[in-house]
């Protein structure tokens, strides 16, 4: 059995892992569908996403995941991951965006987030302080990151209220 992750930095690597190694596994593209969390690593280019049973392992290969996936369990690497990851909440509109861009994401692959509309993924955030600023406008950003989504859980008369001021 594979080691857990004890660090972000090796959860992100799973997750560029993941995505290079997608075209050349039919097998590990099969299992997308099958997720019930997608972690997210924010890139240049856009989103990469990865799956805890995957993400979660330290140093685990394509091959290692497709022989032992159905003895892996998906509740420890979520705990493991838990330290360094948020779930974004159903229905904000950072949820919305990077779920379209997972389902767009998933449809290269012919897969589709698991449960439709009715029940959706939880989708998985790097927390701000183990993310790597590159510049001070990426400090600004984390602090509108910040303030959106604290307005995100404000009541509706409250968000109007702080729209208004604004």
């Amino acid at each position: 059995m594979p080691n857990l992750v004890t660090n972000p930095g090796s959860a992100l690597e799973a997750i560029k892992t993941l995505n290079d190694s997608l075209p050349e596994y039919p097998g590990l593209a099969d299992r997308l569908g099958q997720a019930h969390a997608f972690y997210v690593l924010e890139e240049a280019g856009g989103p990469l996403f990865g799956f805890s049973k995957f993400v979660g392992y330290d140093g685990l290969s394509p091959d290692d995941y497709l022989r032992d996936y159905k003895s892996l369990d998906g509740r420890n690497t979520e705990h493991a991951l838990s330290k360094w990851f948020d779930e974004l909440r159903f229905g904000s509109p950072a949820y919305e965006d990077l779920f379209e861009k997972l389902t767009i994401w998933l449809a290269e692959f012919g897969k589709r987030p698991r449960g439709g509309d009715a029940q959706k993924v939880r989708l998985m955030v790097l927390r701000p302080e183990f993310r790597e600023p590159t510049s001070s406008a990426d400090e600004d950003r984390r602090l509108l990151e910040l303030m959106l989504a604290v307005a995100d859980i404000l009541p509706a008369n409250q968000r109007h209220e702080l729209r208004a001021a604004l």
